[in-house]
C-alpha cells in the first residue's frame, strides 16, 4: 500500500538524486549539479516535498512552491518499480489540496509522455508557454497550469 509522508533529508536527497541518475531528461537540473549540494541547499526540498512510500521504500516524490497567490509543482518523479500504480496521482491530488485555490503551473519535458498525460488527466492544462529543459539541452518543454 502507498502512503504519503512529508520529506527528510534522509528521504528526498536518495531519491532525487536516482531521478537524476536514471531519468535525466526529465529535469531541468543534473545529477552532477546537485549531487555534492551540502545538506543546508536541501531545505526548500525538506520543506516542500511530499515522498511516497511502499512499505519502508521511497518509490515517488514530487514538491509544491507556494508563492502568494501561485503554486508550481516541480521535481515530479515515480520510480520505474512503482509506476501504473497510481502513485503520481497520489501525489499530485495531495499538492493540489495542499495548494488550496491557488492556480498550479508545471513544466513538463516532452519526453515524458506519461507524465503530461498523468497532468492533463488531472485536469491541467497547456499554457502555449514553451521551452528548453535546460540552457545545454535540446529537449523541448511545455508549461502546463491548472
Amino acid at each position: 500500500m502507498i502512503e504519503l509522508r512529508p520529506a527528510t533529508l534522509e528521504t528526498v536527497r536518495p531519491l532525487r538524486l536516482r531521478a537524476l541518475r536514471e531519468d535525466p531528461d526529465a529535469f531541468g537540473s543534473t545529477l552532477e549539479r546537485e549531487q555534492d549540494r551540502p545538506d543546508a541547499d536541501w531545505d526548500f526540498w525538506v520543506r516542500d516535498s511530499l515522498i511516497a512510500f511502499d512499505g519502508d521504500t521511497a518509490v515517488g516524490m514530487a514538491n509544491l512552491k507556494v508563492d502568494g497567490d501561485h503554486a508550481q509543482l516541480f521535481g515530479m518523479w515515480v520510480a520505474p518499480e512503482a509506476r501504473g500504480r497510481g502513485v503520481g496521482e497520489l501525489l499530485v491530488d495531495a499538492l493540489i489540496a495542499r495548494s488550496g485555490d491557488r492556480p498550479i503551473t508545471l513544466c513538463v519535458a516532452e519526453t515524458a509522455p506519461a507524465a503530461r498525460r498523468l497532468y492533463e488527466r488531472l485536469g491541467f492544462r497547456p499554457t502555449g508557454t514553451t521551452g528548453t529543459l535546460r540552457p545545454d539541452s535540446p529537449i523541448r518543454t511545455h508549461d502546463l497550469r491548472r
